[in-house]
């Protein structure tokens, strides 16, 4: 359904990489995809965004695809969500496709939205984590 693990695949040159190393504070909006591999204290807005199992992310997260295999703390509003065996999450979830890998670790809820609204990018998240919600 989704790819295997968000390190399978070379990101494209349009792709935001966020190194192991890199500690970010601020929001992110990109029409492409985002993979954090480091630490990002902010909101994202993206197409696909991919937190590897290094990492961190809390804020707030608009995107079509996310697939969680490291730390995410914030709400999450997405078309597709897949969360990893090594996944920790907490948060609100809300998603149309879901898919939960044996050993993730969730907390918070989970709603499932119907229909085929596609999400908007360049929207500005409510409460967003820069705001102090």
């Amino acid at each position: 359904m989704f790819r295997s693990s968000p390190s399978s695949s070379a990101p494209s040159t349009e792709d935001a990489v966020i190194g192991k190393n890199i500690k970010l504070t601020g929001s992110i909006d990109s029409p492409d995809a985002v993979i954090l591999h480091g630490q990002v204290t902010g909101d994202i807005i993206c197409k696909t965004l991919e937190i590897g199992t290094d990492g961190k992310l809390v804020g707030n997260v608009k995107a079509e695809t996310v697939i969680v295999s490291g730390n995410l703390k914030g709400d999450v509003n997405t078309t597709r969500l897949k969360l990893e065996s090594s996944a920790f999450v907490n948060g609100e979830m809300t998603y149309q496709i879901i898919e939960v890998e044996e050993g993730a670790q969730l907390e918070g809820s989970f709603v499932q939205q119907q229909g085929s609204k596609k999400l908007p990018t360049g929207a500005k998240i409510a409460g967003s984590a820069e705001d102090g919600a």
